[in-house]
């Protein structure tokens, strides 16, 4: 009778993060199986886990504070080409990426995240092709959007629109080209493997397969299977602290953000750059938040999508608190704030019906990714909101630290070190 293999990795998470890193890891030749849930069907009456990835379209750019997103996403923007070319998964549309404030919002707790000087320079320093746009600027650019009086902005005219789901579509076939192994089910236990043994693979019965090792990690899934592997890879994203798979919490801000999308008819009539967009009117904020470009979603519609209104009201712990957020579908009030906006900056489109959509949101204490060792055996990877378009970097660097046991990029290692909750 033939054992169970052990694989070189397992990597629980295959959301963007993790199915990068599954791909990472494989076509180093080691042995790969990356696990995760298919995507529900819907949330009504969803349980268990849930992405924020579940969507068709997120702005990638690197108008980005702190400079260190905008690399890593520049990294990624680099591959994506090549990962497009081996799999033949489309998952990028190119179009204008822009970040509006109000040209008076210095000391605004908000704007210093929309400042465009700073991130003028960020872009900059990463050599990207950016201009900064004056009130009168955007409305020459932009004739048939009106922002806010008093607003400037800076436009990277070579960002991009990334379908999460296609990317993560991409990264898998990817990573299965390369011998990766995928398993659709969930993890709800995580056994063994407590750390302190010689995981640098020098052992020669550590490079048997079906060789069981007592520092072997063992992963326990929802449908009852034991899968037994050398190292994990924890890449649960937003969920990774009501997981209970870590020894203890992460410092991570778990968010329920409801995304509205807005049909359209005629996508191809509205010039509408992908906004990051900070709306004060008479000193008050107004909005807050991303207006994209209209998106194509799998019900054969075209979307305008508004998302940020109510971001900071649903804090999320348990699994069951996000579960339970999932199933109301996201804030219903978020509805009237996106048209508002929508009618305010498209005055000559006529606007269709509008619906919700939960996403699941985190935020670092550093405001970096996450990349950092559990224990000898495991390590974790979580970026947050920006996930999507860094993921293929955050990968390969969560691969690199997997397989080798060491930091080796010239980023500063202390940059993605894990913060710990007390």
């Amino acid at each position: 009778m033939t054992a169970d293999p052990t694989y070189d990795h397992i990597v629980i998470g295959a959301g963007p993060i993790g199915a990068a890193t599954a791909r990472h890891l494989a076509e180093r030749g080691d042995s790969v199986l990356v696990i995760g849930p298919e995507e529900p069907a819907g949330f009504a009456d969803h349980q268990g886990t849930w992405a924020g990835h579940y969507d068709q379209g997120r702005m990638c750019h690197v108008l980005e504070i702190p400079v260190v997103t905008g690399m890593l996403t520049t990294r990624s923007i680099r591959r994506f080409p090549e990962l497009t070319r081996r799999t033949g998964v489309e998952f990028t549309t190119g179009v204008e990426c822009l970040s509006v404030n109000p040209a008076d919002a210095a000391g605004d707790a908000a704007g210093e995240w929309f400042d465009r000087d700073v991130l003028a320079a960020n872009a900059r320093d990463l050599g990207v092709d950016v201009h900064l746009l004056d009130e009168e600027d955007l409305r020459r650019r932009y004739p048939a959007v009106r922002f806010e009086p008093g607003h400037v902005g800076v436009v990277q005219p070579g960002g991009m629109i990334v379908n999460p789901r296609a990317l993560v579509r991409a990264e898998l076939a990817a990573a299965s080209a390369a011998g990766a192994v995928l398993v659709r089910d969930e993890v709800v236990a995580l056994e063994g493997g407590a750390g302190g043994g010689d995981d640098s693979g020098d052992d020669d019965d550590n490079n048997d397969d079906n060789n069981h090792n007592d520092d072997d990690k063992v992963v326990v899934t929802a449908g009852g299977v034991r899968l037994r592997g050398r190292s994990i890879v924890l890449a649960l994203g937003a969920a990774v602290n009501a997981s209970g798979l870590l020894p203890r919490p992460l410092q991570l801000f778990t968010l329920g953000a409801t995304v509205v999308l807005v049909e359209v008819d005629d996508p191809g009539g509205i010039d509408l750059p992908a906004t990051m967009y900070l709306k004060h009117r008479d000193g008050a904020q107004q909005f807050g938040g991303v207006v994209m470009s209209p998106v194509r979603y799998p019900d054969g519609r075209w979307y305008l999508k508004v998302a940020g209104s109510s971001l900071r009201e649903t804090p999320l712990g348990s699994a069951e608190e996000i579960a339970s957020w999932v199933r109301t579908g996201g804030a219903s009030a978020d509805v009237d704030d996106a048209l508002a906006v929508l009618t305010d900056l498209l005055p000559g489109v006529r606007l269709g019906r509008a619906h919700t959509r939960p996403c699941l949101v985190c935020a670092t204490s550093t405001n970096h990714p996450y990349i950092d060792r559990v224990d000898d055996r495991t390590v974790l990877a979580v970026e947050g909101e920006r996930g999507v378009m860094a993921a293929d970097e955050i990968g390969r660097l969560t691969a690199d630290l997997a397989a080798t046991g060491r930091w080796t990029d010239p980023l500063p290692r202390d940059v993605f070190r894990a913060r710990w909750a007390a």
